[in-house]
């Protein structure tokens, strides 16, 4: 084609057209550059084709890990419950309160189990991507990129009462014979049910424990008159309760980050 062009203009110069010949050459230009903003164009339309494919991609991953993650955030506040369940059971314990639970078995489980702990995770794991590798900007709808980035910069794993120190555990499981933990750890411990890519924990809600009632019970009132495990667990039924209240804030906010990618998916 462009010898073809190329001959067309010797022939007229040749011929000393040289009127022609400038009128030629403009329309070869103007030609030539239709054809480079049409290839720009289909280039352009091409890498919008893919763009969008690929954020349709993420968007699906992106509503799979919020999905998950609801699942990880309601295990976290069931298992936070169970544990300031057995926390205020054990309190009145300490306190001698009228209504506390008279069976010393039941209030050796209390006490141990308002001590266990959980670490939590966050299914982060295609945000992360995004951020990592710059394709956050593919994320074309504003309103759920900024929800994306409010949601999982704040970390609700590593925040508040999630770093304070838990003066009861390791106060308690010092002073607490080791048999007896033992077998309150073989059975009552952590129990696990795989939900979708996830794992919930949780404790029992009953357990029987083979301990001497008797010596249980002098082990009992020897623990209810130690002034710093009652002190202790004061404070882990408050950071328990702020907990709670930080992490229904929380899903409350997970819940429209799911509403939002639920309806972007659908559409």
């Amino acid at each position: 084609m462009i010898k073809f062009f190329r001959k067309i203009r010797q022939k007229l110069l040749s011929e000393g057209k040289t009127g022609k010949y400038l009128k030629y050459a403009i329309g070869e230009i103007v030609l030539v550059v239709i054809g480079i903003l049409i290839a720009l164009q289909i280039n352009n339309w091409n890498q919008n084709r893919l763009n969008n494919q690929l954020e349709s991609q993420y968007n699906e991953r992106l509503l799979e890990d919020v999905r998950e993650e609801k699942v990880i955030l309601q295990a976290v506040i069931n298992y936070s419950n169970q544990v300031l369940s057995h926390a205020k059971n054990a309190i009145k314990v300490f306190e001698d309160s009228s209504d506390a639970n008279p069976n010393p078995l039941d209030n050796i489980i209390d006490m141990y189990q308002a001590s266990q702990l959980q670490d939590p995770y966050s299914a982060s794991s295609t945000y992360k991507e995004l951020i990592a590798s710059g394709q956050i900007n593919l994320i074309q709808n504003d309103s759920l990129k900024t929800a994306l980035i409010r949601y999982y910069e704040i970390d609700w794993t590593n925040v508040g009462v999630f770093n304070l120190k838990n003066t009861y555990r390791d106060n308690l499981r010092r002073k607490m014979p080791n048999d007896i933990q033992s077998e309150i750890r073989l059975t009552c411990g952590d129990l696990y049910i795989k939900h979708r890519n996830a794992y919930q924990t949780y404790l029992p809600k009953n357990c029987e424990i083979d301990i001497d009632y008797n010596s249980t019970k002098s082990i009992v009132a020897n623990l209810r008159k130690d002034e710093s495990l009652k002190e202790d667990l004061r404070y882990l039924i408050g950071n328990e309760t702020g907990k709670l209240n930080d992490l229904e804030s929380i899903q409350k906010q997970l819940n429209n980050l799911v509403s939002q990618l639920e309806e972007i998916n659908n559409d």
